[in-house]
């Protein structure tokens, strides 16, 4: 806003200070705050509704010990990470922005299940970004420790419906291991999005972001400590 003062003076022929500028917007209805990144409008509804209730079944039989159901998804924590704010209507949603991918910082995998006791989680960490191969990997080592029939919730991620790994979907079946893909953009059926909301805004802390290394050691305890000390309650 600074930057675009001199013209407005220039153009309506005012001497108008930031402070005057602010005034005037918010007896206009507008207030400064967060802009919100959201997908929401371009979902399907009767796909994203089919999704929500093929999952709450999928729950039920959870419950009853017929499956496990692991959400899976990747998180980017990152000491550069922008936080737009601008101005906006008072008693309006806040604006939507395009979601872009940052650069830098830890790339983390994780498999989490998050309705279970204790709700385990098992993560991958590694600097910059993860790929189809890496992916693979950590499926066929998460296969391992499999005891039962087992769900993966996944969204669509380029990594995730690469040839290679839809090569693995047969093998991985065999081993009790299938694959259900979320409509596109459904952030919120993916309850592991939950997991990394409370990651970066309240259990890895501001003075964590110090250096990369103050990061990466408190993101492994908060990792580390999933189920035990930092823990999320469904209702």
């Amino acid at each position: 806003m600074r930057a675009w003062l001199p013209d407005i003076r220039r153009g309506w022929g005012l001497k108008l200070s930031l402070s005057t500028l602010r005034r005037l917007a918010r007896r206009a209805g507008y207030r400064w705050k967060r802009c919100r990144r959201s997908l929401k409008a371009q979902r399907d509804p009767v796909l994203f509704a089919a999704a929500q209730q093929h999952l709450h079944t999928l729950h039920q039989a959870e419950a009853r010990g017929a499956v496990a159901v692991v959400y899976v998804d990747e998180c980017r924590f990152s000491r550069q990470a922008p936080v737009p704010y601008a101005w906006q209507r008072r008693g309006q949603p806040p604006v939507g922005l395009p979601a872009v991918r940052g650069r830098g910082g830890h790339s983390v995998l994780g498999f989490w299940q998050a309705h279970a006791p204790h709700q385990p989680l098992e993560a991958y960490v590694r600097e910059g970004s993860l790929t189809a191969d890496l992916f693979v990997l950590a499926v066929n080592a998460f296969c391992h420790s499999l005891s039962g029939p087992t769900v993966l919730v996944l969204d669509n991620a380029s990594i995730h419906k690469a040839h290679v790994v839809r090569a693995c979907e047969a093998k991985w079946a065999a081993a009790g291991l299938t694959l259900f893909f979320l409509p596109a953009y459904s952030p919120e059926l993916n309850h592991i999005e939950l997991l990394w909301h409370r990651c970066k805004h309240y259990w890895v802390r501001p003075q964590d972001y110090a250096t990369e290394q103050t990061l990466l050691q408190r993101l492994e305890h908060v990792l580390a400590n999933v189920g035990n000390h930092y823990t999320i309650t469904f209702a």
